[in-house]
Parts: structure tokens; C-alpha cells; sequence
């Protein structure tokens, strides 16, 4: 080991950037003491001075599993200091040894005699879906995928509000992208001129769509760059990458089908849509990576101490279509496009699933306007709820200060009403089925509240409990290399889907008869289906739902009640039933 290069290290001070070269050193010395018990921290070594000498170097795998645990997933590409490190493997030991002591325990195993080389079998990613498709499994497993990267994030935060964006001294509206921390990570521009379009209706639409951005950005916004970037980690695209994005299906998705409501699909609501989708094709980021320290915001004079200078598009946009009056003739709006992230956006996606988060497809249902605290503190809960598995800390409780903080209040709310309101969006969340429970650490001191500034002094610093339902547990546990695996994985029998008969499903010793008084259930729809010698498929179209959705009210995994399938399923359960 380099002595001159320990000494420079050990001399840094715990806040100071580390450099790219330095790394390592301060990697290794850091688990050091957390490793001594395994031989292969003598490996380990051996690894930082064969990175110390050459950039082409390939360390072990467990010092690259170490590496990518650590700078990946717990800092999240953010750039390390000496302090950062030593935090990560106090708060997340337990994640850390749970990623590499697998590979420790393999490297330190005898080396087993040499085989002969098989040939590796190609294990394909489930084929990519439509739009249509993918819409219809989001809906059937009642969430969506949002990649877990914390630049991503800090995006999603400046699109959800109007106030991010103020104009300077240029004309030009900015927002600054600034972590919890107080530094200062990038900047967003807002810019008018996004794409060049052939002139006719589709230019001018565009235009008038992109010129009324401004007010465009809130959660409606940030919902739809989820769901847009779901979309595009599952759905074909074309040979440049694109995809269909049409207004409808994002409304189909967003569309609450409980109480049997029909879809009924309005000009105002595609252009709300269309609307917020100009306005993220019109922002470019310039984010700071790691040949460039971090700092702090107050410490900033003018823009040449922290030089953004290299700004990229969000998103990019092909093509657009236009919809016409079929009586006038008349454009009457844009109603589908080609999009696709840019290579800004698309590099927090370039990572092995374990970095996605399960969104439930309620939290992008609720209205964002006057079910907000539910949505942001639904969000706020699913990407808590994967850090903490991740860490294992699930039954860490909750500083109600850090609730308000992610719900953000109006300021107008006294302290009554934001108990209140609080207390209420807990309960509509275990209503929804987004969290499993919740309820005060300790007691709450009633004579205390009410009294001068309680809300900071006293009750904002009480913790809450708030559990997730298993499913949501297992699927934050789960790890696989794309994303299509995971969805598919979310409909575990899907593998049901190539039209596997029902005697290919249930596998039984001996199979009951139906009786004609059979009340409607999953088991007794299973055994109408085996009776008839009806597929899935076969079954899920005469019934008139989607036969994923079959396959999840029969297997008994469908986590709520549709009261439109539930319709369907005893029209037809009864119809056939009686003729049995």
C-alpha cells in the first residue's frame, strides 16, 4: 500500500470530496473493521493497490460488490467524503454484510477441481409489451415502477411544483436542484424551444402547449414522469428507441374503477396530460457528477464558482398526432406522441432492479389536487419502505417532523388542523391498503397540546409507527436484472398465460364436483373453469376481464375488491353454474 497516498488520506479533513483515485484506500480502510474477521480483506488490499496502479485493474468480486453497495445503492451516486462512508456502514452494516458476505464466504471456500465448460444457457427478459399491454399489467398488479436513484428523485421534487422554477436576470426560469443536505446538485432550465416539428396543426398545438408550461408543474406532473419512465423500461420501442405514448391510456390508468364508474374521456383532460408532457420535454438539467465537488448553496456568490454550463433535454419527442373534429375539419388537440428520456434521465435507470421502487397504483389515482397529502405521503412511505428493507431498520419509527416535511402543509393550517390532517391521511392510506397500520410510539400529552408553538416544540418531534403491508415487503425484497422480471414476477402465475389449460393449473388427487348452491368464490370459480375445460384465457374472455386479473382472483391474490370484476365474474359464475 501506497504510504504517501494513506498519509494525504488520513490527512484529509471527513468533510473534503474525495477524488476519484482515493477511493478505494478510504473504502477499504473503512470496512476494515467491520471485515477483520475474513481472510479476504487481505484480498481486499491487494485490490486498492492494483487499482492504485492501473485503471484496467479487475478487483474481486467482493470488493466489487462492496464498491457498488456502497457507492451505488446506499450513496447513490453521490459523491463521497470521509464522513459519508463511515455514516453508510454505521446506518447500513447490515445491508452491507447481507451483499457481500455471500461472495467472501465463496472466495474463501478451497478451489473446487477444474470441470469441463459448459456452455452457458441464454436466459431471455421477458419480451417487451405494447402500450396497451403494459397499461393493462399496470392496472392488474395495481402499481408501477419508479427507479430508487436519488438524482431521479431531486428531478421528480422540481417538477411536482410551479415554485421551483424562478426567472433570473436573462428571462430565463431556473430551478436549482439542492439535497436535503443544503447542496447544491444541478439545475433545471425551463426552455421553450424543444423540438422542431414540420409546420402545420401539429407545430402550432405543440406550441400552445408547451407556451402555458409554467403553471403546469405539480403532482399531476411528477406522477406522469413515473409513468412515463414505467413505460418505458417495459414497452416495445421503435429502432431509435421511442415509444407510444397515448393520452388515453394514461388516463385508462389513472381512472379509479371501483364503484363501476365508466371511463368517460374529455378534451380537457388530454390536454392536462399532453399539457405537463410538453412542459417535461421542455426542461434541461445540467447535473454535477464526479469530477466536480459538491457544495453549498450559501456559500455560492455567482454562478462561475459552480459552473453549470452543460445543460441536456429530459425527454425527447419524435412525432406527434393530431386529433380532428369530424364534423368541422378543425384541430382539435395532440392526443398521442413518441417519446423517450434522454440519456441524462435514462442513466438513473441503467441499474440492476434492486434499485426500482413498487409505487401503488392508488397513490397515482388520487386526485393532485385535493388528495395531495395522500399522494406525496404515499410516495414518501413507498421509497422509505425500500430503504429500510434495504437496510433492514422496517421497524424504525417515523419523526412526525419528517412526515410534514414530505406532506408539506399549506402554511395557512394551525396545529390543530395539521393533526389533523395528518392523523387523517395515516387513516385513508390503511383504508387503501397502502400502509398496514400506524399508531403513536408514545403516548400523545393532550395537555400540552394547544399550548404555545406545540406543534415544534413538542408533538412534531413525537414518532410514528407505520407498518407496510406484507406484499409490499416481499416485493421491496426481491432482486432480479431488469425490470420486465420483476412485473412479471408480480404475477407470479402468469406463467398460466400461453393458454395452460385449468387441469394444468390446479393439479389435484381428486377433484370436487360443483354443486348447483355453490356460493361464488376463487376456489369454486376455479373448479367452473376445470369443469367446462376452459383455458384462463378462454374463461377471462367469455367473463370480459383481462386473464391476468382471472388469474389473480383465483389464486386469492387480488389485493382489493372490484366491484365491476365481481359484477362479471357472478353474472357469468351463475349463468353456467345453473346449467351444470
Amino acid at each position: 500500500m501506497d504510504e504517501l497516498v494513506l498519509a494525504k488520506l488520513n490527512s484529509m479533513p471527513d468533510r473534503l470530496v474525495l477524488k476519484e483515485n482515493y477511493r478505494p484506500l478510504a473504502l477499504y480502510l473503512e470496512a476494515k473493521q467491520h471485515f477483520q474477521q475474513y481472510e479476504s480483506i487481505k484480498l481486499w488490499e491487494q485490490d486498492v493497490d492494483g487499482l492504485a496502479k492501473s485503471p484496467t485493474y479487475r478487483p474481486s468480486e467482493s470488493f466489487t460488490a462492496l464498491s457498488e453497495c456502497v457507492f451505488k445503492m446506499l450513496l447513490q451516486g453521490k459523491i463521497p467524503t470521509k464522513q459519508m462512508l463511515r455514516e453508510a456502514f454505521v446506518d447500513y452494516i447490515d445491508t452491507i454484510l447481507y451483499e457481500v458476505e455471500p461472495l467472501i464466504k465463496k472466495e474463501e471456500q478451497p478451489a473446487a477441481p477444474e470441470l469441463e465448460i459448459v456452455e452457458k444457457v441464454q436466459i431471455e427478459r421477458p419480451e417487451q409489451l405494447t402500450m396497451e399491454e403494459t397499461i393493462e399489467q399496470a392496472i392488474d398488479n395495481e402499481r408501477i415502477f419508479t427507479t430508487f436513484n436519488y438524482g431521479y428523485n431531486m428531478v421528480r421534487n422540481t417538477v411536482s411544483s410551479n415554485k421551483s422554477f424562478n426567472e433570473h436576470g436573462d428571462g430565463v426560469l431556473r430551478s436549482e436542484l439542492i439535497d436535503p443536505k443544503g447542496n447544491l446538485t444541478g439545475k433545471a432550465e425551463l426552455r421553450l424551444d424543444t423540438i422542431n416539428l414540420p409546420k402545420g396543426d401539429e407545430a402550432t398545438l405543440w406550441l400552445n402547449l408547451v407556451q402555458s408550461t409554467i403553471n403546469a408543474f405539480d403532482e399531476l406532473t411528477a406522477d406522469l414522469l413515473d409513468i412515463i419512465s414505467h413505460m418505458w423500461l417495459v414497452q416495445e420501442k421503435d429502432e431509435d428507441g421511442y415509444i407510444n405514448f397515448h393520452s388515453d391510456e394514461v388516463l385508462k390508468l389513472r381512472h379509479e374503477n371501483i364503484d363501476d364508474k365508466p371511463l368517460v374521456i374529455r378534451e380537457r383532460d388530454r390536454f392536462k396530460i399532453m399539457k405537463r408532457v410538453a412542459a417535461l420535454s421542455s426542461i434541461w438539467l445540467s447535473m454535477r457528477e464526479d469530477n466536480v465537488k459538491v457544495v453549498d448553496r450559501a456559500t455560492i456568490k455567482d454562478d462561475e464558482d459552480y459552473d453549470f454550463t452543460t445543460f441536456h433535454r429530459m425527454f425527447d419527442i419524435n412525432s406527434v398526432k393530431v386529433a380532428y373534429d369530424k364534423k368541422t375539419g378543425e384541430p382539435k388537440g395532440i392526443y398521442e406522441l413518441k417519446v423517450k428520456p434522454a440519456p441524462i434521465l435514462r442513466s438513473y435507470f441503467d441499474a440492476t432492479l434492486r434499485t426500482f421502487v413498487p409505487i401503488d397504483l392508488k397513490i397515482i389515482q388520487y386526485s393532485y389536487n385535493n388528495q395531495r397529502e395522500l399522494k406525496r405521503l404515499g410516495r414518501y412511505l413507498s421509497y422509505q419502505w425500500k430503504v429500510r428493507t434495504l437496510s433492514r431498520t422496517l421497524n424504525q419509527a417515523f419523526k412526525i417532523k419528517t412526515l410534514l416535511d414530505a406532506i408539506d402543509f399549506p402554511s395557512s393550517y394551525n396545529g390543530v388542523a395539521i393533526r389533523e390532517r395528518l392523523e387523517h391521511t395515516l387513516d385513508e392510506l390503511v383504508k387503501d391498503k397502502i400502509i398496514e397500520e400506524w399508531y403513536y410510539k408514545e403516548s400523545v400529552d393532550e395537555e400540552r397540546v394547544g399550548k404555545r408553538d406545540w406543534v415544534r416544540k413538542y408533538w412534531s418531534e413525537l414518532s410514528i409507527m407505520i407498518n407496510p403491508p406484507k406484499e409490499t415487503i416481499e416485493i421491496n425484497k426481491q432482486k432480479f436484472g431488469h425490470v420486465s422480471e420483476l412485473i412479471a414476477k408480480g404475477q407470479a402465475t402468469e406463467l398460466l398465460s400461453n393458454d395452460l389449460s385449468s387441469s394444468e393449473y390446479t393439479k389435484l388427487e381428486e377433484t370436487p364436483k360443483l354443486q348447483a348452491n355453490t356460493p361464488l368464490s376463487p376456489e369454486s370459480v376455479g373448479l367452473l373453469i376445470e369443469e367446462l375445460k376452459l383455458s384462463i384465457r378462454g374463461a377471462a374472455a367469455e367473463i370480459g376481464i383481462s386473464h391476468s386479473t382471472l388469474i389473480r382472483y383465483v389464486s386469492n391474490e387480488a389485493k382489493r375488491s372490484n366491484k365491476s370484476v365481481l359484477e362479471k365474474l357472478k353474472k357469468w359464475f351463475k349463468e353456467h353454474a345453473e346449467n351444470l
